[in-house]
């Protein structure tokens, strides 16, 4: 059967040295100690053979499916060999001795008492059969020199292995230390979907993202830039945390060094701070843009680029994920001429007022309908593209004088609707006011089937209503009625053609 070696535990790659030293200091124990009673090669022969037993502990290791049982049995082993030896010299004083707290230390330090107590059992069984062999003799001095070279052997043996275990401690702290790193790399991108999934747009996300990098990683500094991919010198969105003002403006500044550098992770000069740059592209990933994660390491970290890649990958995606939700939602809540929110997500909206009013008496809510006049007449005497032009100077007309919390809505074909969530009738009437008072000076410049331009005056019908009036549901029926009530008014007082110039008198 072919044996398969393989790279062994460390424990068996710490051995190596301190085993190699004690078996050559043994050898040089048996030569002399031949040498001085006159045995010669009778001792020699024999230990020549433990010159072998490191290559072939190393082997058994190496070739063993699990390398770590396999050193403990090899630590084991190092028992018989050296009680042996100690038997066979007579027992040699500070050699047994020496060699016996070797072995016992040993196997305390990897399996604790009971490998240390099973380690004395062979050690003193093999010392009985190597003094059986040569006949129970007892020889604890042998000569000064003898014992110097002990005692220097045995000092450097128990300094090799305090180095030993000093560096197996500091492999095992660091290993500790990529351990919990990993970890809370690991955590991190676990969470950061769900972080970039709460968000409602895109500055958001980027915001929330690297706090929540940074909030894993304090040590580090984060920045994300993302560029139009047409106009790569145009900076769209731009995120930090953990850096100063001076080291933003900084990295737009390297961004020119690494831009065109697709797919890779760069290392950026370092700081003057002696901190080190790396940058990760998101490109390829993004449909729209052309962005880069950059992370301000506080030292060289040559395993950051890599880890780097991940943050990047799971960022752009959320990012896309993010650009098409908003697209989507874009495309469902408003209305593709104009702009404006469309009927479905007025409606929505008006629930939840009612909703909010059905909870907190107090918090009123109005309603602003709009009519816009003689529609039908433009489209029939201009067309519906005239028609169209006219329903979106309108819708730009409203958006002007609008705040961010009103809800301006197109909810028909020629109907406008402003929602006041949290606002009484007074908002509604002080918007109606302003319609009525600038609106007719407006003119709409509209293109005639014919090619020219006409300019057509704009007329709105107006009605409003608020919760402070009337219970919440009919709140929207009753501005409904009040707008016809505005509209069969202005009918009465307008004529029924189209004008001197043959054009709607709206």
């Amino acid at each position: 059967m072919q044996l398969s070696f393989r790279r062994p535990h460390r424990l068996a790659l710490a051995t190596i040295a301190p085993r190699i030293f004690a078996i050559c200091h043994t050898f040089g124990l048996i030569v002399w100690i031949a040498v001085i009673e006159g045995s010669g090669w009778i001792l020699i022969l024999p230990g020549m053979l433990l010159l072998l037993w490191p290559g072939v502990a190393y082997a058994l290791a190496a070739s063993a499916q699990n390398s770590k049982r396999a050193e403990f049995r090899n630590l084991l082993f190092d028992c018989l060999l050296f009680g042996f030896w100690c038997g066979v010299l007579d027992f040699y004083a500070l050699a047994t001795i020496t060699m016996g707290l070797a072995c016992l230390m040993n196997n305390l330090v990897v399996g604790g008492l009971r490998k240390m107590f099973v380690s004395a059992a062979l050690f003193s069984s093999a010392a009985m059969i190597g003094s059986a062999l040569t006949g129970f003799n007892f020889r604890p001095y042998v000569s000064n020199h003898l014992d110097i070279y002990q005692w220097a052997g045995a000092l450097v043996y128990f300094l090799t292995i305090g180095r030993v275990m000093y560096s197996q401690n500091r492999q095992i702290v660091r290993s500790i230390g990529e351990i919990k790193f990993q970890n809370r790399v690991f955590h991190a991108l676990l969470d950061l979907g769900t972080v970039a999934n709460r968000a409602t747009n895109i500055p958001s996300l980027l915001d929330a993202s690297l706090n929540h990098l940074y909030a894993h990683f304090p040590d580090y500094g984060f920045a994300v830039f993302l560029q139009e991919r047409q106009r790569s010198e145009m900076t769209r969105y731009a995120t930090v945390a953990g850096l100063d003002p001076k080291d933003e403006k900084r990295l737009k500044r390297l961004l020119a060094n690494v831009h065109g550098q697709r797919g890779k992770s760069n290392t950026l000069p370092q700081t003057d701070e002696g901190a080190r740059l790396y940058a990760a592209s998101m490109d390829g990933r993004l449909s729209f843009y052309e962005g880069w994660l950059i992370v301000k390491a506080p030292s060289r970290d040559d395993g950051l680029e890599e880890i780097l890649s991940l943050f990047a990958d799971q960022l752009a995606a959320a990012t896309e994920n993010k650009l098409l939700h908003l697209e989507l939602k874009k495309t469902a809540e408003r209305d593709g001429l104009t702009g404006l929110y469309n009927r479905g997500f007025l409606e929505s909206a008006l629930e939840m007022s009612i909703q909010g009013k059905a909870q907190a008496p107090s918090l009123d809510f109005a309603v602003l309908m709009m009519d816009v006049d003689r529609l039908k007449a433009v489209n029939d005497h201009y067309g519906h593209v005239a028609g169209d032009q006219l329903i979106s100077s309108v819708a730009k007309y409203l958006q002007l004088h609008c705040r961010d919390s009103d809800i301006l809505a197109r909810y028909g074909g020629d109907e406008f609707v402003i929602l006041y969530p949290s606002a009484d009738l007074t908002a509604a009437k002080r918007m109606a006011s302003l319609i009525r008072e600038n609106l007719p000076e407006q003119r709409c410049t509209i293109d005639t089937v014919t090619g020219e331009h006409e300019e057509l005056p704009l007329h709105l019908s107006l009605g409003f209503a608020s919760s402070s009036e009337v219970p919440p549901l009919q709140v929207f029926e009753l501005a409904d009625e009040r707008m016809y009530e505005d509209k069969s008014k202005r009918r009465k007082h307008s004529t029924d053609d189209l004008g001197t110039k043959s054009r709607p008198s709206l």
